[in-house]
C-alpha cells in the first residue's frame, strides 16, 4: 500500500488506480463506475447520484455539478474543475485531489477517511465534515473567503492560506495548522485544541483578543 507523508502523518493513497482502461463518464442521474479512467470529459452542470470506485478522472470539468450521496472509494481527481459544484452527503475513502480548481465548491462530507488534497483552490468554498477517521490532509491549498466547519480534529493543513476564511469547527483537537497562514481568518476560537507555533500565536494575538471581545486601548 502506498502512502503520502505530510507533517509526520501518513495518508493512504488510492489502491489499484494505475493503468486502468479508458471509459467515458456520464454522471447525470444514477451512476456507478469502477475500474476505469477518464480524461478530457465535460460533465459540467450535471445532476446525479452514485459511486466511483477505482476511478481516475483527469483534465476534465465537473464545474457546477450537483451530486447527492456521492460515494468515492480509491479515486484520484487530477486537474479537474469543480468550481461552483455542490457535493452533499458525500463520502471519501482513499481519495486524492490534486491541482483542482474548486472555487465556490460546496462539499458536505458525511465521512472522510484518508483524503488528500494538494494545490487546490478552495477560495469561496464551503467545506463541512461530519465524521472523519484515518488522516485528512490539505497541502498547499488556498481557502480565501472560504468557510470550514464540522469535525476538523486530527486534520493536517500544510502550507495553506486562509485569508478571509471563517472557521466554524465543532471539534479541532490535534488539528495541525503549524505551517499555514491564518492571518485574516475568523472563528479562530472554534479551533480549540489545534496546534499552532509560538510565532503564529504572537501574530494572531490581536485577532484572538478581538474574538474574545477585549477592547484594546
Amino acid at each position: 500500500m502506498d502512502f503520502r507523508t505530510v507533517a509526520g502523518k501518513s495518508v493512504r493513497r488510492p489502491i489499484d488506480v494505475e493503468d486502468l482502461p479508458s471509459s467515458d463518464l456520464s454522471l447525470s442521474g444514477p451512476f456507478v463506475y469502477s475500474d476505469c479512467q477518464a480524461e478530457d470529459v465535460d460533465q459540467s452542470a450535471v445532476v446525479g447520484q452514485g459511486s466511483l470506485h477505482h476511478v481516475v478522472v483527469s483534465q476534465s470539468s465537473l464545474a457546477e455539478s450537483r451530486f447527492t450521496e456521492l460515494e468515492l472509494s480509491d479515486v484520484a481527481l487530477r486537474h479537474v474543475a469543480v468550481s461552483n459544484a455542490s457535493w452533499e452527503q458525500a463520502s471519501a475513502r482513499r481519495v486524492e485531489v490534486v491541482g483542482c480548481q474548486a472555487i465556490g465548491l460546496r462539499l458536505g462530507l458525511v465521512k472522510a477517511e484518508d483524503l488528500y488534497l494538494e494545490d487546490c483552490k478552495l477560495d469561496y468554498a464551503r467545506v463541512d465534515v461530519e465524521r472523519q477517521r484515518g488522516v485528512v490532509v490539505f497541502h498547499r491549498c488556498t481557502f480565501r473567503e472560504a468557510t470550514l466547519g464540522g469535525d476538523l480534529s486530527g486534520m493536517v493543513f500544510s502550507e495553506c492560506e486562509f485569508a478571509g476564511a471563517e472557521f466554524q469547527a465543532r471539534r479541532a483537537v490535534d488539528c495541525d495548522m503549524t505551517s499555514s497562514r491564518l492571518v485574516g481568518a475568523s472563528g479562530l476560537l472554534t479551533l480549540a485544541g489545534a496546534s499552532i507555533t509560538e510565532d503564529q500565536a504572537v501574530t494572531l494575538a490581536g485577532q484572538l483578543a478581538a474574538e474574545v471581545g477585549f477592547v484594546i486601548s
